[in-house]
């Protein structure tokens, strides 16, 4: 396989970043717009195709942190930064200040129980707050 265009890796790496926060964003805010949207009678918190969505996030989550590895996006993102010749500080601005916002300088004890709480939370939520199957048209 023929070596990857700095430029390329580089602008992966950025996009992987963006698609990363997306899905931590998409993570924390469903478990709060879940019980608002219950108690607001919102339908789309209901939705079972999007609580399985979450739902099945968080599990890949907390697996990874009960297995003590790092996720596989910031390996991802990690291994295409290195080929596109990073090293230090320099940063693109995308880089710069989603990876400001995303990765947090804790130690990973902490993240984990974090994460198991926050998973425990969204299982929880199936009984609290139950999907409903969708109504045959």
């Amino acid at each position: 396989m023929p070596p990857l265009d700095p430029a390329l890796a580089l602008g992966l790496a950025d996009a992987l970043l963006g698609l990363h926060a997306a899905i931590v964003v998409f993570n924390v805010v469903m478990p709060p717009a879940v019980l608002l949207g219950a108690w607001r009678g919102w339908a789309w918190v209901r939705l079972r195709w999007l609580r399985l969505l979450h739902l099945g996030a968080m599990l890949v989550v907390a697996l990874q942190a009960a297995l003590g590895d790092l996720c596989f996006l910031t390996v991802w993102e990690s291994d295409l930064r290195t080929l596109a010749g990073q090293g230090g500080y320099q940063a693109s601005f995308v880089e710069t200040w989603l990876a400001e916002l995303l990765y947090v300088d804790a130690p990973f004890a902490l993240l984990a129980m974090i994460y198991f709480g926050w998973t425990a939370l969204s299982l929880a939520l199936w009984w609290l707050v139950p999907p409903r199957r969708p109504e045959p048209a």
